[in-house]
């Protein structure tokens, strides 16, 4: 309210499924859509859940690049490393490529990825530097690529097949969304822009095994394999973090985005 934080737009804080904070600063309001950044990422590792859930993408176990061969039939730096690579591997950031989003020395670091005409190819078409499976790494390319793999997989746009299948469904309607992995996306990043509200009805989604209002939308399996990852590591594009209060241990699925948008869900209080 004094203006010492001027990128503060919006706290809410859900409990026990109830609403019980919510403010709104700088003329933002319940109905403003804000833009995500990255914390896109773990949504479109939901929806690609989604399609694994209805058979058009057979398991995140596949191997990943024979779903870009008539797209991209000449990868560079193809090695029999990268022809190991799972839809997991990049599901967890475990991709094993030179790419390290923040790290300038990287090839596959964000900025350089940007200046490509196609970001996936780019992204695929990176060198390896380690086995797939072994460490993460996070890449924002992994996270695009899999956007791409979701409409080869289901022959739609991703933001076709996510309004059908997970937006409808949770009665969201108030956000925009255009996915383009290339240079028309320069000024967008191919975010969401949806309300904090509705924001919290996807983490909920989350946090409550799939469901929404006794319907599945995302299979419980493909939410635990979400969540059954390491402390500090990915799990389908979540990150798992955990603080400790007055000697107290709670763990953390955080959204994140550069900016500072954050969606944590806090699974042992029962709160996003």
């Amino acid at each position: 309210i004094k203006g010492k934080f001027p990128d503060v737009h919006s706290i809410l804080i859900y409990k026990n499924n109830k609403l019980v904070l919510e403010e709104y600063f700088y003329s933002y309001d319940e109905n403003t859509p804000h833009q995500l950044r990255s914390a896109t990422k773990p949504f479109i590792g939901g929806i690609l859940g989604i399609a694994v859930d209805k058979g058009l993408i057979k398991s995140e176990k596949e191997k990943l690049l024979p779903y870009f061969n008539s797209i991209y039939p000449e990868i560079a730096n193809l090695d029999d490393r990268s022809k190991d690579i799972t839809i997991e591997n990049f599901l967890m950031y475990r991709h094993g490529m030179d790419c390290q989003n923040n790290n300038p020395e990287s090839k596959g670091n964000e900025q350089a990825m940007m200046q490509s005409k196609d970001w996936v190819e780019y992204t695929l078409d990176l060198p390896m530097v380690a086995a797939p499976g072994k460490s993460s790494s996070y890449c924002t390319g992994c996270a695009l690529t899999l956007g791409s793999l979701v409409e080869i997989a289901t022959d739609e746009n991703i933001e076709d097949f996510a309004q059908k299948n997970l937006f409808r469904p949770l009665g969201i309607s108030n956000y925009a969304w255009t996915f383009e992995p290339n240079q028309a996306s320069r000024t967008h990043f191919s975010q969401m822009y949806i309300t904090p509200r509705d924001l919290i009805k996807l983490a909920t989604l989350f946090k409550d095994g799939g469901k929404w209002k006794g319907k599945q939308i995302i299979s419980e399996s493909w939410i635990d394999k979400t969540f059954d990852t390491d402390e500090g590591d990915y799990g389908y594009l979540w990150e798992h973090k955990y603080f400790i209060v007055d000697g107290q241990k709670y763990n953390s699925y955080l959204a994140s985005g550069n900016g500072g948008q954050k969606i944590n869900i806090w699974p042992e209080l029962d709160m996003i």
